[in-house]
């Protein structure tokens, strides 16, 4: 805004994240900034979010590109049509990612550890055949041993990139194992990821791989750059004509949301083939009707469609347990040591609120938690599941902080706990479980799986009693207790709370204290309590 205010270009392109323009409100005060704060006499604003694989890019990637017109300037600006794909004036067919890296030599890109996939569930993807992900292994795809459940949302997860396509859209920090992925079963190389952002050959890209990762996924593909730098040139300041570059009419409907989402069938259809191959196909295993949510695969981690009423996403930023900022979704935070990011998506699904987690720059673990209160949650919302992928151990607090806001800010609770009710007045009408995969295993998620049961809270134990459930000492388990007290969790003892009885244990809730105003001391010491059971 100051360059703007100083220089008075007569245009200008800015490029951000799909879903800018979403929210009237926000674009509203985005479109008065422009017009009142950058100098006299401001700009007006036209907006359309492109994919780029449109413009010859052989890359699905959603953005929204704003220009911005100084008010004294008598033109209106137009954004051309695609270039590629059904929407274009010759129909020219899209560039597919084997198209684009067809002459390109990778010789020994396979047996070079740059390349090397080092997921826990990298061995998996072998067997996915081109254009699917970790679906291939789920039931509602027909694998006889399924791995995972469905998860719509983790849509980039052991993706491997289908060569007849345009790539799904390149991340500047993908995970572990969040493609696109090389259907050789690899990383693509600093050479592939160029072609696939249509960087010419010879453009250099300094530093290691991941920081070459990071410059591709925040780069703006320069075909989509050099066609609308053409439009702009052309309607706003006159420069000769493109063939390429014609003007988009106004409500013009670009397709290519629709276009990125297969249809249930062909994911069926691809799975079932590979499945014949592996001679692990069994028509009892097919499932019929409509399967929910495999519409949904196309692409959702970046789809402009507009959410559905029950639909939310947004990048959360934690600095500790109570100082977060929400963002916009997929906004990439550099780590900074202390602080941790989370992008988070959720919808109401079949009666269920599913509240689905991603760590930028997490660890290998997922976490699985389901809630189910008797009586449902709200509105006929029958229970909760949160699915934390990229995670370690010690997100725990977070993953059920982003949880119960959800809850929160969907229903009339005041509070978490209004949802299962006062531990010590309510009856146990509710069960909850947790899941850890990709964690070492030991005492302390033992510890906290076993407090996750809603069956196991408000019950005193003693030490012995803990003991022989866990496996562990007496000195063991006071670790472990105190790490959960860390994490917030309500574990009573007769250090925290003189009313409870000598030598006894008691967690309130499955999930962590929450409550920034609640009197909760994390460091008390807890080794009286060993000493009160020997």
């Amino acid at each position: 805004m100051k360059l703007l205010e100083r220089w008075q270009p007569r245009a200008f392109l800015f490029e951000n994240v799909y879903g800018i323009t979403s929210d009237e409100e926000d674009w509203q005060m985005i479109v008065d900034a422009f017009e009142n704060e950058a100098g006299d006499p401001g700009y007006r604003l036209t907006a359309r979010t492109l994919d780029a694989a449109d413009y010859g890019v052989p890359q699905h990637r959603a953005r929204t590109f704003i220009v911005g017109v100084r008010k004294d300037v008598d033109e209106e600006f137009r954004f051309p049509r695609p270039t590629h794909g059904p929407d274009s004036p010759a129909d020219r067919d899209l560039v597919t990612a084997g198209e684009a890296l067809a002459d390109l030599e990778t010789a020994g890109a396979a047996e070079d550890p740059t390349y090397e996939i080092t997921s826990k569930h990298a061995h998996l993807l072998a067997d996915i055949p081109p254009g699917l992900n970790y679906s291939f292994y789920t039931e509602k795809l027909g694998h006889p041993e399924p791995v995972f459940g469905w998860r719509s949302r983790f849509s980039d997860y052991l993706y491997k990139a289908d060569p007849e396509r345009p790539v799904r859209t390149l991340k500047a920090q993908p995970g572990a194992a969040s493609g696109p992925f090389h259907w050789e079963n690899r990383k693509f190389t600093e050479a592939e990821l160029k072609r696939l952002q249509a960087f010419p050959d010879d453009y250099v890209l300094e530093g290691s791989y991941g920081q070459v990762v990071k410059q591709i996924g925040n780069s703006v593909p320069p075909r989509i750059a050099e066609v609308l730098a053409k439009a702009i040139a052309e309607e706003l300041f006159g420069a000769e004509g493109d063939d390429d570059v014609v003007p988009m009419p106004d409500g013009y409907d670009l397709n290519f949301r629709s276009r990125k989402r297969t249809s249930t069938e062909e994911y069926r259809r691809k799975a079932r083939e590979r499945l014949e191959e592996l001679g692990l196909w069994d028509p009892r295993n097919e499932r019929s009707g409509q399967q929910r949510g495999l519409e949904e695969y196309g692409d959702s981690s970046d789809d402009e469609t507009e959410p559905e009423a029950t639909r939310r996403r947004a990048t959360l930023h934690y600095r500790d347990h109570f100082e977060r900022e929400r963002l916009s979704y997929g906004t990439d935070v550099e780590p900074d040591g202390a602080g941790r990011t989370f992008d988070t998506e959720s919808d109401v699904e079949g009666g269920t609120l599913r509240v689905d987690i991603e760590r930028q720059h997490g660890g290998e673990g997922t976490i699985e938690i389901v809630l189910e209160p008797d009586d449902g949650i709200w509105n006929g919302i029958g229970s909760l599941e949160v699915t934390a992928i990229g995670v370690d151990l010690d997100d725990i607090f977070y993953v059920w902080d982003i949880a119960a806001t959800d809850v929160i800010e969907r229903t009339r609770y005041e509070k978490f706990i209004d949802v299962v009710g006062h531990y010590s007045t309510t009856r146990l009408d509710y069960s909850s479980s947790l899941e850890l995969t990709g964690v070492d295993a030991g005492l302390v998620p033992r510890t906290l799986q076993f407090f996750s049961q809603a069956s196991n809270c408000n019950t005193e134990f003693t030490l012995d009693e803990l003991g022989r459930q866990l496996d562990a000492t007496h000195e063991e388990l006071v670790d472990a207790l105190r790490q959960l007290r860390g994490w917030r969790y309500e574990l009573r003892t007769p250090a925290t709370h003189e009313t409870m009885p000598e030598g006894k244990v008691l967690c309130t809730y499955p999930f962590p204290d929450m409550n920034e105003r609640s009197h909760f001391d994390s460091e008390i010491e807890l080794d009286a309590l060993e000493t009160r059971t020997n």
